[in-house]
């Protein structure tokens, strides 16, 4: 993976390549969030009536930034862009901002493009893991939460309007993608903080969410090769 791949993927995405090559807020903010372990029914009461309907909508869409803090350099790495989640076909992230490159994860695979034209290309059969990480995906941003249960720990607060959901890894494997997570919002998703095993940590912030209940034709085409 080269260096600008690297830098215009999310945190999460960085850490599944890792994780692919092994297998073949505020500090304040996160203690009290991980202070208070729940079940997923538990954190489902949390959420607003439109949170708990993002995990039956066919489709998510939305612009995001991005800001990932490296230990080793002064100020954060800054992207940004829209993304796609269209259930029946997968996931595409689309870097616009400092440089355009789209992610697009798959059933059938992973594909990298770069001012549109394919990169580099994974498929499922060669690295049957991408289903799980496809799995994760979807179910991190679209607030999934049995799906998140079956590898994560859930620990959820409410304050007002606003909930908070924490996620710690159950296994080895599951830790090469992030260390521990938060996700804030209202009534979507509104900004995920992602904090890996070295003290790196990636804020994405999620901005104009919308749901919609079925992927239109240009939806489609990002997940065309």
């Amino acid at each position: 993976m080269n260096r600008k791949m690297k830098s215009s993927l999310p945190m999460l995405a960085i850490g599944l390549a890792a994780w692919i090559n092994c297998i073949g807020g505020t500090a304040t903010a996160a203690d009290a969030v991980f202070a208070h372990r729940a079940d997923p029914a538990t954190v489902q009461k949390l959420l607003s009536a439109p949170a708990r309907e993002l995990s039956r909508s066919p489709v998510l869409r939305g612009h995001f930034s991005q800001r990932k803090f490296l230990r080793e350099l002064p100020t954060p790495l800054t992207s940004s862009g829209d993304f796609l989640f269209a259930r029946d076909l997968g996931i595409s992230w689309h870097t616009r901002v400092p440089f355009d490159s789209e992610f697009v994860l798959s059933r059938t695979g992973m594909m990298q493009k770069d001012s549109g034209s394919v990169a580099m290309s994974l498929s499922s059969d060669q690295q049957p893991a991408l289903q799980i990480a496809l799995r994760l995906f979807v179910g991190l941003f679209s607030l999934d939460l049995d799906a998140l249960a079956a590898d994560f720990d859930l620990y959820g607060i409410k304050t007002g309007e606003h909930w908070q959901l924490g996620l710690k890894p159950k296994s080895a494997a599951m830790s090469a993608v992030f260390n521990e997570a938060l996700v804030d919002g209202a009534t979507t998703v509104e900004s995920v903080e992602m904090h890996d095993a070295s003290g790196d940590r990636t804020l994405i912030t999620i901005l104009d969410m919308q749901t919609a209940p079925a992927p239109t034709p240009e939806d489609r085409r990002h997940f065309a090769r």
